[in-house]
């Protein structure tokens, strides 16, 4: 991968993590952690796979876990 595309990338994540987090706020507990969760889940879903499939099974399992604490 290009240097120049990989931290543009790096740069849209972070800011879409602090747009997400952000969002939290207003959430209750169990809902910030399921979208926390969820979120989390979801790119280490596409880490490990590479494919959207991954990440969509990430991003459900995280949300399960994160809203059972």
């Amino acid at each position: 991968m290009n240097r120049r595309i990989a931290g543009v990338l790096k740069i849209a994540v972070s800011v879409a993590l602090v747009a997400s987090l952000s969002a939290c706020y207003s959430m209750s507990r169990s809902q910030a952690h399921a979208a926390i969760g969820a979120g989390a889940g979801g790119a280490l879903g596409y880490v490990l796979t590479g494919g959207p499939v991954g990440t969509i099974v990430g991003a459900a399992a995280g949300g399960l876990i994160g809203a059972g604490h």
